[in-house]
């Protein structure tokens, strides 16, 4: 392509350079003044129309010539341009360490790493769970006195969604409420970057009475009305600049409710951090209510208490870490019931003791070790459900037996490899048929589907860190899983690592 391009221009160079040159030209300039004889005009108009229509097809060569030039600078910056993304994508991913490629252990040692590593006790979960709900309800009573005082929403009682994960519902006092909205999810917004994504407005239901003339403000203090009656009718209302709203609009805004309640969250552990010999930390960097308690031991629990707004009995609107001052009234909706519901739909079908379960919990606890190591990325524990449940929905009942959890496994790490070179992960619920099991809000069923990553398709940096942070867990996946099965039976093991072999995932 880019040969022709500069053959042809070089053809209009020469053009440009010696015009005179030119047969057509030269047959022109012979010929026209023969065709003015008819015209009977004078020589020197006819030499002035000759030089005029010269001039013309001269600048009409110009012309031709700044095109050419203009199309070839525009095909050296688009392979420019190709190029720097291809290798932008090369060095994302070289390809030198894919699931392929990974040897990962045997389906034993895996059934036994599960067991006692990830597999957390029954025990150990009670006492933490028990605590932490113990410690939520105190610090919710607390944080509803301060509340009372300062007239602000109502706190209702909070749900453990897992041993880590608390939610706070909240609403407005009367005469106020909350109407929500889902987003239109339009392709060419920049609300694609959140999964689905809704408006929260706030709305005063003003009394509007039966309009009788004593009410009037003519009327005498002491005119007594026998016709009045008490029909008053409610109206509901836009509250612009209501509590917590954005500002001149009557939205709730995310940074306004999460600066409320960790507030709130301060002053109540103020007046009951006499009762607890511990200490209370508060994250700002990841949610509103991300906290870790820090004991004398030295032993840590980290969990979240966070605000939400409910949509219905099985969804929530929820602040998302590191969301947008420009969206600032936009707020993530959290369809976490409904998949578990579709979760427990699919695994009926499966056979008794199913490794389903097992090779969602290793990828994740692998995931979980590797942000330890090198800290955090897009990628998240959601992202891996959300791969276990299509393969579900692919994939035979009877290949997901107890003996099949290492190439179970590896299909789950396969699936999040190639949803990652493609930077395409679509939400499982919407907009998606096959999920019609179980029952959806009409909106989330006729939407179009959401892509889960598109924070890597718009965001370079972001997809070359969830790559990195990927085939890094890959490396150091057999390492870990055989360190830690060896610490658990306190001595050597014979199994033979392959990170301690010549490995091509160097």
């Amino acid at each position: 392509m880019q040969e022709t391009v500069l053959r042809v221009f070089v053809v209009a160079l020469g053009l440009l350079m010696c015009p005179k040159d030119n047969p057509e030209v030269e047959d022109w300039e012979t010929k026209a003044p023969l065709s003015h004889v008819y015209t009977k005009t004078s020589e020197n108009e006819t030499s002035e129309n000759i030089f005029t229509e010269w001039a013309r097809d001269y600048l009409w060569y110009i012309w031709q010539t700044f095109s050419i030039i203009s199309i070839i600078r525009f095909f050296r910056k688009y392979q420019s341009r190709k190029s720097q993304m291809e290798q932008v994508v090369t060095a994302a991913l070289p390809g030198t360490c894919t699931v392929a490629k990974v040897l990962l252990p045997d389906v034993n040692t895996l059934q036994q790493f599960y067991a006692k590593c990830v597999q957390v006790s029954s025990e150990k979960k009670w006492r933490e769970e028990e605590f932490l709900e113990g410690f939520a309800n105190d610090l919710l009573e607390a944080m509803r006195t301060i509340v009372d005082k300062n007239g602000g929403m109502v706190i209702e009682d909070f749900e453990m969604v897992n041993l880590s994960d608390i939610i706070v519902p909240f609403h407005p006092p009367e005469p106020y409420s909350f109407q929500c909205r889902l987003w239109n999810n339009q392709t060419t917004d920049p609300l694609s970057d959140m999964h689905v994504c809704g408006q929260i407005k706030l709305l005063e239901n003003k009394k509007i009475q039966n309009g009788c003339p004593c009410q009037s403000s003519d009327a005498d203090d002491d005119m007594v009305c026998l016709l009045h009656c008490e029909n008053v009718k409610t109206e509901k209302t836009d509250a612009r600049d209501g509590i917590l709203c954005s500002k001149n609009t009557p939205f709730l805004s995310k940074s306004q409710v999460a600066r409320w309640f960790q507030g709130t969250i301060k002053q109540a552990w103020a007046l009951i951090s006499h009762k607890y010999e511990f200490e209370l930390n508060i994250r700002y960097i990841d949610a509103p209510g991300a906290m870790f308690i820090r004991f004398r031991s030295g032993k840590k629990i980290n969990f979240s208490i966070n605000p939400v707004v409910r949509f219905n009995n099985d969804a929530y609107f929820f602040i998302t870490p590191w969301s947008s001052n420009d969206l600032d009234t936009f707020w993530t909706l959290s369809l976490t019931s409904y998949e578990d519901h579709l979760l427990e739909r699919l695994s009926k079908r499966l056979p008794e003791n199913s490794c389903h379960i097992q090779a969602l919990e290793i990828a994740r606890f692998l995931h979980k070790r590797q942000t330890a190591l090198s800290g955090s990325s897009a990628l998240k524990d959601c992202h891996f459900k959300t791969a276990l449940m299509y393969l579900l929905l692919t994939k035979d009942p009877s290949q997901w037996k107890p003996n099949c959890v290492d190439h179970r496994l590896r299909d789950l790490l396969a699936f999040m490899e190639r949803s990652l070179e493609g930077k395409l992960l679509n939400h499982i619920l919407i907009g998606n048929p096959l999920t019609e099991v179980i029952e959806l809000p009409a909106e989330l069923i006729k939407a179009k589907p959401v892509n889960l990553f598109h924070p890597l398709v718009v965001h370079n940096c972001i997809y070359r860190h969830a790559v990195m942070h990927f085939q890094e867990m890959l490396k150091n996946a057999h390492m870990l899983i055989h360190d830690y099965v060896v610490s658990q039976q306190g001595g050597t093991s014979n199994m033979t690592s392959p990170c301690h072999q010549s490995c091509s995932c160097s």
